[in-house]
């Protein structure tokens, strides 16, 4: 099983942040730096992101989930809570629907358990052709600006500094994994847990109405919407985000 490079921050219950594509754990710096002071907070690399390993190609979000439930075994974090970003949401909900037992909370931080649809899946291959053609760092140095509702954010700079140094093979084979994924709304229904959702206003890729549908069919959902910030609420958002997920943690852990 390859290693999971990460970030171990403060002490007290476990909270588990997963980042998003094409990034690496250093996207929740600042982030885990603030919600450390109440929590301990675990931030690892996915597989072949950051000092992470990568599974053997082809692999599904399910196998990333299985590598990273070994590694929370490891290092014994059972009733964490997990947080996903983006593509850290769809591995979350991966591994919630193995192990539910295993957590004490779930949170889709600019994610959706919905399956790509069939223009979404178009628009990935597209994506794999565009890298087979131009290279991958003509991708991943262009993939950033559009995540954030201010095309002049002074973070994003900081954020394409860390998609750029994702490989062919990472950024390839995540591609494929993210486009073949299933549909997870029965593992909203199934869990027992509170679930967070946290949308932007202005996220093209995710609308907040698809959050709304899938918080129906949650036990216990809980749904922020965020004005003016589109996929990347950790940075265009930090102090009320930061305050959700304080607040949600502790309802977990209560």
């Amino acid at each position: 099983m390859p290693d999971i490079n990460f970030q171990d921050r403060g002490a007290g219950s476990p909270v588990i942040l997963l980042h998003g594509f094409p990034m690496n754990s250093a996207v929740w710096n600042g982030f885990a730096a603030d919600l450390s002071k109440d929590f301990r907070v675990l931030t690892p690399d996915l597989p072949g992101f950051g000092g992470s390993q990568l599974l053997e190609t082809p692999f599904s979000l399910d196998e990333v989930g299985q590598n990273l439930y070994g590694w929370i075994l490891e290092n014994h974090l059972e009733n964490s809570v997990l947080i996903g970003h983006s593509l850290g949401g769809y591995i979350a909900l991966a591994m919630v629907e193995r192990n539910p037992e295993k957590y004490s909370g779930l949170g889709l931080f600019h994610s959706t358990a919905y399956a790509d649809s069939m223009e979404r899946k178009q628009s990935r291959t597209k994506v794999l052709d565009f890298i087979d053609t131009n290279g991958v760092l003509a991708f991943t140095s262009n993939f950033i600006p559009p995540l954030f509702s201010n095309a002049r954010h002074p973070d994003i700079d900081k954020v394409r500094a860390m998609a750029v140094q994702s490989s062919t093979e990472t950024v390839k084979g995540y591609t494929i994994a993210m486009r073949e994924r299933p549909d997870r709304t029965a593992v909203l229904e199934k869990f027992s847990k509170p679930v967070l959702f946290i949308s932007g206003e202005k996220d093209g890729g995710i609308p907040p109405e698809t959050i709304f549908e899938q918080a129906s069919r949650t036990q216990k959902p809980e749904v922020h919407i965020l004005e003016k910030t589109a996929h990347m609420g950790m940075f265009e958002n930090f102090v009320g985000t930061t305050n959700i997920v304080k607040a949600f943690l502790k309802k977990c852990f209560a």
